[in-house]
């Protein structure tokens, strides 16, 4: 197998975990928005998680800007 098919499989398996993950994450808002969170208080436990990884630490602050937007918006 040559490293172009070898490239065109990992993308393929790369779309594949993508759209599953998107599904699982669109059922779980489902979930969460029943229980009465919003995506909002999503946005804000990743924002706390994110904060813990070292290697996640420029993130935190555009989850923060991101969560205040959606706070000013409602």
């Amino acid at each position: 197998m040559d490293l172009e098919s070898i490239r065109g499989i990992r993308h393929g398996l790369q779309d594949s975990r993508r759209d599953g993950l998107t599904e699982f994450f669109h059922e779980f808002m489902l979930v969460l928005l029943s229980e009465g969170y919003s995506f909002e208080d999503l946005l804000h436990a990743i924002a706390n998680w994110a904060s813990e990884q070292p290697r996640l630490e420029e993130v935190v602050g555009h989850l923060e800007k991101a969560t205040d937007e959606i706070h000013e918006k409602n």
